[in-house]
């Protein structure tokens, strides 16, 4: 694949972070399976000259952002400008954190599938740093946000930052897959033997990131004296750049470590190898965060060999076993911190022990084999924007888009009033053998698996997983709804929703839901109408793009992409359906638009007399 990462920041450089080290570890490994592999990433002064160079066999554009105007106009400016970069590379799909919004042009104005890695939202860092919200900010979070909503796959490095993003920016948590950031471990452990950048003390811990808030400094300014105290030959290296937002809290740090200043240093922002370096002759690596995604600074330890302490938040729980391969404490408090570090300190033994085990534990984290997992995303991602959907998907993470149940669904309010329609007469009715055909996860007629005998059918082994997990009373049975496994005259009541647009032939689906059902009973199912005017009532369907809305209308309503799979029906047609198998339409609810609705629910019994309305 041709594939373009796209970076806030990316080496050389003093001031880098998480993102930078991900992606130029993730850029060459990608190369190294084959893949052609551009970085983009917005020029800075003190780095390299802007341009295009060859790095590691990564073609890495640094793009000029140009002169500093306002910082609105800088944003998009800037924006488009990496926007174009990605295009003239032609990749085949797009590869960018949510941070800073970088590929955020791309996702609202091109083609390309973008991938967008969940970092830390701005947002979430300004909350965490108690930093107040200016305009910008407001603008930067909506970037993130419509960016990561508009991606064709998203993933975080650990199921905290992936649950956090989810709820904050109200996106279906299946949406986000899991993928650990990775270290080239190699590389990492080679600093064990680099000479340092300066003379270091003889014992001493070591504080390894960003000076800041969310980082915990205000929580070890605290704890540290108490530290030292115990220990009086011991220091404490701070290495990291300071944070000028969080200046105020910086400067309560050296207040409350002035008793031990003469032991506390600070190296300022160092070249990562230099940094690690450092790291690597400590004893002990504190990371006291408040909030931290992954932490690479944790794994870093780990793979030189350093005994870590860390606090018991965000992503460090996946990455620590506490005892065994690290220490956790409570974020915030010094007193714990205090106490932990004192103690571990006095245990030798106890400190090789867990270094030893950390130091295994971080080659689950090298760089070549996470990539495997995250190149075999992007070709996912390539695929479904690029492919029309096949009838495989159903098996292969159908449930990704099928979401009735998240607010940020389209059709979320009638899909809601659809299924308490149905819901309404499951709880009227006395108890009787219902088939729901089709029933997905089970979020029409699980709740009910109690009152009535339900047995629920699908043809998604993934869906009937996550069926039976929610209501466990449910039978459920994997099944083609084209050829049910049940004899004829079995059912007292049959639902199929949102079933027959996914069938080849809609009589002969009605026909089978017939068979199926006892004399006198009741058939429940529901079309999609293809009268396309409804589509225009919900732009979040078709990602607010024009020439989308025209395609889709084009297709019935359908989604070009599903068009192979998906198909829509005027109400006559499935009017004709009903007749012809014998079926007694009884009344017909309709969902969406005033005068076009997107759906007609149908209510019908075989035999009887009905009383049916009418369908637009």
């Amino acid at each position: 694949m041709r594939l373009s990462l796209l970076t806030p920041e990316y080496p050389p450089g003093e001031k880098l972070g998480g993102i930078a080290t991900h992606t130029h570890t993730m850029a060459r490994a990608l190369a190294r399976l084959g893949h052609t592999v551009q970085v983009v990433t917005p020029w800075k002064a003190g780095g390299l000259p802007a341009g295009t160079t060859i790095e590691d066999g990564v073609t890495v554009n640094r793009v000029d952002p140009g002169p500093h105007l306002h910082a609105v106009v800088d944003r998009f400016r800037t924006n488009r400008r990496l926007a174009d970069a990605v295009r003239a590379f032609r990749p085949d799909v797009v590869h960018a954190a949510e941070f800073d919004a970088d590929a955020w042009w791309l996702t609202r104005f091109s083609t390309i599938p973008v991938v967008t890695r969940l970092a830390t939202p701005t947002g979430l860092v300004m909350d965490t740093n108690t930093q107040p919200w200016v305009p910008h900010t407001h603008l930067l979070n909506a970037l993130e946000r419509d960016q990561t909503k508009r991606s064709a796959a998203i993933y975080a490095s650990t199921r905290a930052i992936a649950r956090r993003v989810a709820d904050y920016w109200r996106i279906p948590p299946e949406l986000v897959q899991v993928i650990p950031n990775s270290i080239d471990l190699a590389a990492v452990a080679a600093n064990r033997t680099a000479e340092p950048p300066m003379a270091l003390p003889k014992r001493f811990i070591a504080f390894f990131g960003r000076l800041e808030g969310r980082k915990g400094i205000a929580t070890l300014g605290r704890a540290i004296p108490g530290v030292l105290a115990a220990n009086p030959d011991l220091h404490l290296m701070m290495i990291g750049g300071e944070d000028v937002a969080s200046a105020a809290i910086i400067d309560q740090f050296r207040r409350d470590v002035a008793p031990v200043a003469d032991r506390v240093h600070f190296t300022g922002a160092l070249p990562r190898n230099d940094a690690l370096a450092v790291v690597a002759r400590a004893e002990m690596a504190v990371v006291p965060s408040l909030w931290e995604s992954f932490g690479f600074v944790v794994v870093e330890a780990m793979a030189l060999g350093v005994p870590v302490v860390a606090s018991d938040c965000g992503g460090f729980p996946e990455i620590i076993e506490h005892g065994r391969t690290g220490w956790l404490v409570p974020p915030g408090e010094a007193e714990p911190l205090r106490d932990m570090l004192i103690a571990r300190l006095a245990d030798p033994e106890g400190l090789k022990a867990v270094a030893a085990a950390g130091l295994e534990h971080a080659k689950t984290f090298d760089v070549d084999a996470v990539a495997a997992q995250v190149a075999a995303l992007l070709e996912n991602a390539k695929a479904e924007r690029s492919q029309a959907a096949g009838s495989g998907i159903y098996n292969n993470g159908y449930r990704r888009h099928f979401r009735p149940d998240h607010p940020t669904t389209p059709f979320y309010r009638i899909y809601d009033e659809k299924r308490r329609a149905v819901a309404a007469e499951l709880e009227r009715l006395p108890r009787m053998r219902i088939l729901d055909v089709g029933g997905g996860y089970g979020r029409i007629t699980g709740p009910f698996a109690g009152r009535h005998d339900v047995t629920l059918v699908d043809i998604s082994h993934e869906m009937l997983a996550e069926a039976k997990e929610r209501f466990p009373a449910l039978t459920v049975q994997q099944a083609d709804a084209r050829k049910l496994p049940f004899a004829d005259d079995s059912f007292d009541l049959v639902i199929a929703m949102d079933l027959l647009c996914h069938l080849p032939d809609l009589e002969a689906g009605v026909r089978e839901l017939q068979r199926v059902v006892k004399p006198g009973g009741r058939i429940v199912c529901d079309t999609t109408n293809a009268n396309p005017l409804w589509v225009i009532a919900y732009p979040g369907y078709y990602r607010w793009r024009p020439d989308r809305l025209l395609a889709t209308m084009r297709c019935h309503g359908v989604l070009p992409e599903w068009k192979a799979l998906v198909r829509h029906h005027w109400a006559p047609e499935m009017r004709k359906a009903i007749a012809a198998t014998g079926l007694t339409l009884q009344k017909t609810d309709h969902f969406g638009p005033p005068g076009v609705a997107k759906w007609h629910l149908w209510w019908c019994r075989r035999g009887g007399k009905g009383t049916e309305g009418h369908a637009s």
